[in-house]
């Protein structure tokens, strides 16, 4: 963790060193290392960690772990030579782990992690001292590196834990296992490495439940539908929904129900229901760790969206919602069926770009998304080849799609010849699309 004495790290890794000072913070991205900083210096698919050890140095970095095939200048850097960096990190961020005393809330899921984990701190930061991952750090690179970073002191650590492949959440969890976790949802996401669908994704996402330590696994009621993912889960079982009554926590018309109970009455500070899913999620984690329904209710006003999750500005007499920050066929379709009314006169328009990546199923995917918008919005516009089908299906009902290939910049000039006050615009697609690039060109 921060202030780690720099022999500690070294006899972590097997190695020695001479080294009084001490560590204060850790990185993957060399744009980001600051004074006495540790790097680790891992290859990847353009660039290699080891390329950047003069700009660490630069930027006051302390030191870098290297693969022992390094053969170039130290740079006035402290080496530590291992035969895998990423491995390195791991074992490290696995050793932090091990020695904290907080409580561990891991959280996963297809949609609203990262709303989620937000909601979760602050709910429980009026009565814990709580550590989290900044931004979406969840990777098998940002986690290990969230891990090291905490300030040692935190009652509770809030991790998100992404998945792209089978066996990331193995890694994740073996690294810092949750004593709570959570799954928000299962849906078409990173389908890619999944051939087996919502099945075989549902697998996946059900090991953050296997490990030994984990008491309370926390989901969505629908994953029950998966009998052999459920039946990975290591802990009690405690479900959440918006449309099954029979679930331990379920919300619906401002009522919330804590297994059966009803609770005292909340003011919900969010209308749309995939929001309200992630902030029963957060109430359940609230109440496993012992928080009264008066300090939920008090923490309340304090929520906040993540940036580019459903976010909600008005320019113009415009009311614009950057959803950007990434796209599968569930947060579509919730996006979609959460667009607010427009002002009379005033139309809805939908910048919708390419779901990555969705291997075989991405036509239909599309097309479902382009026929499941026909009666929600007035106007398409679409960004991305492999999102022609979302265009063609929406426009079998005569309403106005356009196309524009890979060309945001044309895409931007005509959102700015349709749009006028009293309009609600929609804009979503997946992180590699960067869609949000289009609002400057829009002034």
């Amino acid at each position: 963790m921060k202030g780690m004495p720099v022999r500690q790290v070294a006899q972590a890794l097997s190695l020695t060193t001479e080294s009084t000072n001490f560590v204060s913070g850790y990185e993957v991205d060399s744009r980001r290392i600051g004074l006495n900083d540790l790097f680790f210096a891992l290859p990847g698919e353009k660039t290699d960690g080891h390329d950047y050890l003069a700009q660490v140095k630069a930027q006051g970095g302390l030191g870098a772990v290297v693969s022992k095939s390094y053969s170039g200048p130290d740079f006035g850097l402290e080496l530590f030579r291992v035969d895998n960096v990423l491995s390195a990190l791991h074992e490290l961020a696995r050793l932090a782990a091990s020695e904290t005393k907080a409580k561990i809330v891991g959280i996963t899921g297809s949609v609203g992690k990262t709303t989620t984990k937000e909601f979760i701190s602050t709910l429980l930061e009026g009565k814990f001292r709580v550590g989290k991952n900044p931004a979406s750090f969840n990777t098998k690179l940002t986690l290990p590196t969230t891990v090291l970073n905490m300030q040692g002191d935190e009652e509770v650590w809030v991790l998100e834990m992404g998945m792209s492949e089978p066996s990331d959440l193995t890694t994740l969890v073996n690294i810092a296992p949750p004593d709570i976790a959570v799954l928000t949802k299962i849906a078409l996401a990173h389908a890619a490495y999944f051939p087996g669908g919502l099945a075989d994704i549902a697998s996946g996402k059900a090991e953050i439940f296997t490990h030994e330590k984990t008491k309370t696994a926390i989901f969505d009621f629908g994953f029950l539908q998966y009998e052999q993912a459920v039946a990975k889960i290591h802990g009690q079982k405690t479900s959440f929904s918006l449309t099954e009554r029979s679930a331990d926590y379920f919300f619906a018309d401002d009522v919330l129900d804590e297994r059966g109970v009803r609770a005292p009455r909340l003011d919900i500070p969010f209308p749309q229901p995939h929001i309200r899913h992630n902030l029963l999620a957060a109430i359940a984690v609230a109440r496993t760790l012992k928080l009264e329904w008066e300090e939920i209710e008090r923490r309340l006003p304090l929520l906040q969206l993540p940036k580019m999750r459903f976010e909600q500005f008005e320019r113009e007499g415009i009311c614009f919602i950057n959803d950007a920050y990434n796209a599968n066929p569930e947060s579509m379709r919730a996006a979609l069926s959460s667009i607010p009314e427009p002002k009379p006169g005033g139309k809805r328009i939908a910048v919708l770009g390419t779901m990555f990546p969705l291997g075989t199923f991405s036509q239909q995917a599309h097309e479902e998304i382009g026929r499941f918008a026909q009666g929600r919005i007035d106007h398409l516009l679409v960004l991305g080849d492999e999102a022609r089908p979302l265009c063609d299906a929406f426009g079998e009902v005569k309403k106005p799609a356009e196309h524009f290939g890979d060309d945001k910049r044309a895409l931007a000039y005509r959102l700015k010849e349709l749009m006028h006050p009293g309009d609600v615009v929609l804009i979503k697609a997946s992180r590699i699309m960067q869609l949000e690039q289009i609002l400057p060109w829009l002034e």
